[in-house]
């Protein structure tokens, strides 16, 4: 806010007026009236004191120079004179208003000189030494003058940018640079006008307000409306806020408006082309701007954001980063987007002054609008600006290459995060597209198979493979790829993925064309990749699963998309034994991407960690995992139905760890009537494996479980193929009957490789079962090898659970083929240690048994389970000492066997 422009302080000879005294000079009379330039500013409307902004000056006042920079209308000198009119006379404080006439040189210090003569700290003799401004080095005289004060002066020059490229500019620049301490410069204004006050900052001698803090907070909004007796809604003070971006000037054109009559929709979405927004945008920015930057600002307005290279291309010109610069700098409502590179820096207009622009731009140049906002979207797609680039397309009604944008970015309607800012754009299509376009039905199956809406999808689906035939040739390959993954992904959530259609997608795949890193068609490759992994897993064939999600790792570029086969390829190594790739999966940072709003990767990562405590019997940490995601798994479209179908089949080897036969009973039950009930109220459907062959070999291990080996060999007559886990269940059959020799038959097919998809977790397992028929028909030296190699295979990974499912026969093998000296003895004595005290007990405190030393040394040797001898050389000790340790910690632990004494040791966390 400024006053209007007022005369010099002169006499009639036209020299300024000498003060003659103080007295005189605190009653103003000086020959003529005090100026108004010299008073401190008196707002004749009500506005609200803002204390935080108050609070601001008075601690940058502290130091020598406050620079106060804001858009007009931002608050500036309203903050400035309220802080100002509140300070006690003794406080020193002088006020100069500036308009243009103050570029004049001697003027300008006129003013100056006056205004501190007026304070109490001036005194007449120092006074006398600011009465002659014409001498062009007056600034250096006052900071003269102002260094033999007895107490600090603050000066507060407000419109500072009327001094822009001025010779008066020159000359309080060397009073900013130079001035003493106790006089206080307060320097307030749009911009810096040429200030040089990088080195002051840097010695830390400068205090800065700027826009982010002249903006209003929502309490001072609400502050604001309550002083003037205007209600605002909570929501509405949101909107206008946004609207406003808190700038003062339009919360007071809100109020102004608020006041009459409107129309009752939304009576507070202020718009910058209605007139009394307009009027005031119109005198206050674009009056004072040349025409070539109003030329600039109108061509430019079409987008939401501008960087330089686009600010050119709609512009015609080739300076655009330096003329947004110079307008951010300057305060014109202009404000640069942080984060981007520098050199590529976007930025945004003030959402009022874009429509100002826009009015205006349609006004005076009715078809440049679409014209400019066509290059606009063209430009954004071609800097890989897609979601921006189709909004423009859309905007411009350029539908066909909208359809071209979509052709790429379609499937990002799958992301949750992608959706709020695609789906507006896409429902402005005309509707004669959504069926006859093959992207936009595409992109609308998308959104239909992250919602779980399987009616929608199946008809935006069919539609798309209609249209295929009439997409552009350009496109059609990469709408076919992308469309392929969306159909075999609505197939998986159907329960509907069968072997034909995942064996057709995987041929696609494999003998697609050849495609650039990073683009689109790379993109589509990788989600089809994806869809075919998911299919698998769902159908656990978690070999074909683990391929084919490395394959899709290595072309998808999206973030979001990344980060989901990032956890999708954790579950698949957890399933698949591979523990430590699991664990290096779910290290990664990128399901965890900063900013990323996609809940779907880190309920994948939940269910890979309980997958890999589950093969590492850790059976708490297990079932609290997979709790939590089939609490939340049916949330999360498709891929959330195939998450809780894997879930709940591990939930059901959980149960059967924990031989709860009842529980598995019911989850399988549950796992069968949500696969068999498509319109089930939760929608979650098992895979198609599920309903066939998996159903068939859960339900024979927990026969098996039951020690119903008729039941178990009635279950698998309903399997089919060649499946590793479908061998290993047949050879636990005969097993448990006491047919080793037909055990051995079926273990030893699935370690020749004859079975498909074996995993690593199908290796040991069958490895242990191989082991126990061997031993059982005498093959003591066989049976130690393929032990030996199982424990090999698993040490690493520290998979403890096909040891356990092989029950007291590879508890037995274990304690009697792998001796203490063999390589395998530390994981088989972990192993042991499990069968004895079990996962699931609690862990008591170990202070409750008071062991010695030596005790503790001999009982840590127990679960090695060598004998007392090697425990006697292990520990440079006698065989009798060791014999008299053993004996007092069976007393201790109140126990009188070997075993016992692991099993309460390991309770009481001794071991």
């Amino acid at each position: 806010m400024t006053t209007a422009i007022s005369e010099p302080v002169t006499g009639r000879d036209g020299h300024a007026i000498r003060p003659a005294k103080r007295t005189a000079r605190r009653h103003g009379v000086l020959g003529r009236p005090a100026s108004d330039k010299l008073r401190v500013p008196c707002p004749s409307v009500p506005l609200l004191h803002r204390h935080r902004v108050s609070d601001l000056i008075q601690c940058a006042t502290a130091g020598r120079v406050t620079l106060v920079c804001g858009p007009t209308g931002s608050g500036k000198t309203v903050a400035c004179a309220m802080w100002a009119a509140r300070r006690q006379p003794a406080d020193n404080v002088a006020w100069v208003s500036l308009d243009p006439g103050d570029r004049q040189p001697g003027r300008l210090w006129a003013h100056v000189g006056v205004a501190l003569a007026g304070t109490e700290a001036m005194s007449a003799d120092l006074a006398d030494k600011l009465a002659e401004p014409a001498d062009r080095a007056f600034g250096l005289r006052i900071a003269d003058v102002a260094g033999q004060l007895d107490q600090p002066v603050t000066l507060i020059i407000d419109d500072v940018q009327e001094l822009a490229g001025s010779e008066p500019m020159a000359d309080l620049d060397l009073l900013v640079r130079h001035g003493p301490p106790n006089l206080r410069l307060v320097l307030a204004g749009r911009h810096l006008a040429g200030l040089g006050v990088a080195k002051l900052r840097v010695d830390g001698e400068l205090a800065e307000i700027g826009a982010d803090e002249l903006a209003c907070t929502q309490a001072e909004a609400q502050a604001y409306f309550e002083m003037l007796g205007i209600e605002v809604p909570p929501a509405q003070l949101d909107e206008l806020l946004d609207r406003t971006q808190g700038w003062i000037t339009g919360l007071r054109l809100a109020a102004m408006r608020g006041q009459a009559p409107q129309e009752p929709a939304a009576p507070w979405r202020i718009s910058g082309d209605e007139p009394l927004v307009a009027d005031y945008l119109r005198d206050e920015i674009m009056a004072t701007l040349p025409a070539d930057r109003r030329y600039f600002l109108l061509r430019t307005c079409v987008t939401d954001q501008i960087c330089g290279d686009l600010a050119d291309t709609l512009s015609g010109g080739q300076d655009g980063a330096v003329v947004l610069d110079q307008l951010c700098r300057e305060n014109i409502l202009v404000r640069r987007i942080e984060g981007g590179e520098p050199s590529q820096a976007d930025y945004g207009y003030h959402p009022l002054l874009l429509d100002l622009l826009r009015a205006e731009l349609r006004r005076e140049f009715p078809g440049l609008m679409p014209e400019l906002t066509g290059m606009a979207a063209r430009w954004l797609a071609g800097n890989g600006r897609t979601a921006q680039a189709l909004k423009h397309a859309a905007m411009a009604g350029d539908w066909d290459f909208a359809a071209a944008v979509l052709a790429d970015i379609g499937p990002e309607l799958l992301l949750p995060g992608r959706a709020p800012i695609l789906e507006p754009i896409l429902a402005t299509f005309p509707a004669s597209r959504y069926s006859a376009d093959a992207a936009v039905a595409g992109a609308l199956a998308a959104a239909g198979l992250r919602t779980g809406d399987n009616y929608a999808t199946e008809l935006h689906l069919k539609n798309a493979e209609a249209a295929l035939d009439r997409c552009p040739d350009q496109q059609r390959v990469t709408v076919a790829t992308w469309l392929k993954a969306l159909i075999l992904m609505h197939a998986s959530a159907r329960g509907a993925a069968d072997s034909d259609l995942t064996e057709q997608s995987t041929t696609a795949a494999s003998t697609a064309a050849p495609t650039t890193p990073g683009s689109a068609a790379h993109q589509a490759l990788g989600l089809l990749w994806t869809a075919i992994g998911v299919a698998a897993l769902a159908n656990l064939r978690i070999a074909e699963a683990r391929d084919a999600l490395t394959q899709a790792s290595r072309c998808l570029h999206t973030p979001e998309f990344g980060a989901r086969v990032i956890a999708w390829r954790a579950i698949a190594e957890a399933m698949y034994g591979d523990l430590l790739a699991a664990d290096d999966l779910l290290a990664d940072p990128a399901p965890k991407a900063a900013g990323s709003t996609d809940p779907l990767p880190g309920l994948l990562s939940e269910l890979a960690k309980a997958c890999l405590h589950l093969a590492r019997d850790e059976t708490a940490t297990a079932r609290r995992l997979l709790d939590q995601c089939t609490e939340t798994a049916g949330n999360h479209g498709c891929a959330g139905q195939v998450a809780w179908s894997l879930a709940t089949v591990t939930r059901i080897k959980l149960a059967l760890c924990e031989n709860d036969h009842g529980a598995a009973r019911r989850l399988l039950t549950k796992l069968r009537y949500q696969s068999l009930n498509p319109a089930s109220d939760q929608g979650q459907r098992a895979s198609a494996a599920s309903i066939s062959s998996t159903l068939a070999i859960l339900d024979a291990e927990i026969a098996l479980s039951e020690g119903n080996q008729a039941g178990a060999k009635l279950a698998l007559d309903r399997a089919s193929g060649n499946r590793a886990d479908l061998l290993l269940t047949s050879a636990r059959i005969p097993l448990a009957e006491g047919d080793s020799r037909a055990a051995l038959r079926n273990a030893e097919a699935c370690l020749a490789g004859s079975a498909t998809g074996a995993t690593m977790h199908d290796q040991v397992s069958a490895l242990v079962l191989a082991a126990i028929a061997h031993r059982r028909l005498g093959q003591t030296d066989q049976a130690t090898d393929q032990l030996g190699y199982a424990l090999a295979l698993a040490e690493p990974h520290r998979e403890y659970r096909p040891f356990l499912d092989g029950g007291s026969a590879a508890r037995s093998a274990l304690a009697v083929l792998i001796k203490p000296a063999s390589q395998g003895a530390a994981t088989a004595a972990r192993i042991l240690q499990r069968f004895d005290i079990g996962p699931a007990r609690p862990v008591e405190a170990p202070a409750a048994v008071p062991l010695t030393g030596s005790e503790l040394a001999v009982l840590r040797f127990l679960p090695t389970h060598m004998t007392n001898q090697e425990i006697a050389e292990a520990l440079f000790l006698s065989i009798n000492t060791v014999k008299t340790h053993l004996r007092s910690v069976y007393r201790k632990l109140g126990v009188t066997t070997r075993r016992q004494a692991i099993s309460t040791a390991a309770r009481l966390g001794l071991l």
